[in-house]
């Protein structure tokens, strides 16, 4: 499992095809900011310039995403009925493409109508020591036979505040150990899941939810919320690889 500087993505090498995994695309985000009265031109083509890439790049055969690959809800809007099946279309024509299915993506069935993108259920799948879900819902049984499960959902992000009270916030990735007694309780006594990953949000405009800030926030989905993984022994790491410590430390 390797991480790419500086971008939100990371490279699975332990598969049968080298695969490339990205989370939370958010695809006609630009829709609801446009509502709210900024008008930014759909970004559609440069997402899929910077997926193009990062496949070239790392010579990825297969791309997973992570869900809440369109934005909006519950409806799809006439942005992305217009640009998303042919973003779709390109896409699985580069590269074996599957989709497990986030709370954003309603009716993504119809947009992928014209590719060869595969849907997986919204609880996720899991393939080797890995599985895969977006983190909104439950993984399956299946979970149970996985060493790490790959998760995404809570847009992770941290906030640094300087001494005049300026800040911002940052993508990051969260790798937090997994509390096997309560593992165990859920999922029964042969579980052997170890970690959970918190992948980042691949969208830029997307600042992300400060992990070091409000503690319920950052228990984004169930499996977060039963406390199945050990969030204050979890590690943060900003995209260039800094580690930066503990989420209990920050």
């Amino acid at each position: 499992m390797k991480f790419l500087k500086e971008r939100p993505a990371l490279v699975l090498d332990e598969l049968e095809k080298k695969t490339l995994v990205i989370s939370d695309l958010h695809l006609g985000l630009e829709y609801e900011i446009y509502k709210r009265g900024i008008r930014i031109p759909p970004r559609v083509e440069k997402q899929r310039k910077r997926i193009f890439n990062l496949l070239d790049e790392t010579d990825a055969e297969r791309l997973i995403l992570l869900g809440d690959v369109k934005h909006n809800v519950p409806t799809t809007s006439a942005s992305e009925k217009k640009n998303l099946p042919s973003f779709f279309r390109d896409l699985s024509e580069r590269a074996e493409v599957k989709i497990t299915k986030g709370n954003h993506d309603g009716n993504i069935e119809e947009l992928i109508k014209d590719s060869s993108i595969g849907i997986e259920p919204t609880n996720g799948f899991r393939e080797g020591d890995f599985y895969f879900n977006h983190g909104q819902s439950w993984p399956s049984e299946q979970v149970k036979q996985s060493k790490i499960l790959i998760r995404g959902h809570s847009h992770p992000a941290v906030k640094f505040e300087d001494s005049l009270g300026f800040s911002s916030k940052v993508p990051c990735w969260v790798r937090g150990p997994v509390k096997r007694g309560v593992l165990r309780e859920r999922f029964g006594s042969g579980a052997k899941t170890e970690e959970i990953l918190i992948v980042p949000a691949f969208n830029e405009i997307i600042t992300g939810m400060p992990m070091n800030e409000d503690r319920e926030k950052r228990l984004l989905g169930p499996i977060l919320e039963n406390g199945i993984m050990d969030v204050d022994e979890s590690k943060v790491y900003l995209l260039d690889g800094t580690y930066i410590g503990r989420l209990e430390d920050l």
